[in-house]
């Protein structure tokens, strides 16, 4: 089984999908949507990825697919 990049972080920062779920303040279902691949990550609020890097404590290629970093970045003027 492949573990997305954001499941893999969860679990090196050994939390469930309901503590991270809690510590970035976002609905429990929607992250299991994300790490399952049922809903793009990378078209997630940027507010909603930052949460989640400041939960695990990483950088948004940390988490995002590969490739997907420089495109929100260009997305959102940075």
């Amino acid at each position: 089984m492949t573990h997305s990049k954001l499941q893999t972080k969860r679990l090196e920062a050994q939390m469930s999908q309901s503590q991270l779920a809690a510590a970035a303040g976002i609905n429990g279902r929607m992250l299991q949507y994300y790490e399952q691949g049922a809903k793009d990550l990378s078209g997630a609020k940027l507010a909603t990825l930052l949460k989640l890097c400041l939960a695990l404590n990483c950088t948004l290629a940390d988490i995002l697919p590969d490739g997907e970093t420089t495109e929100l970045l260009t997305r959102y003027g940075q």
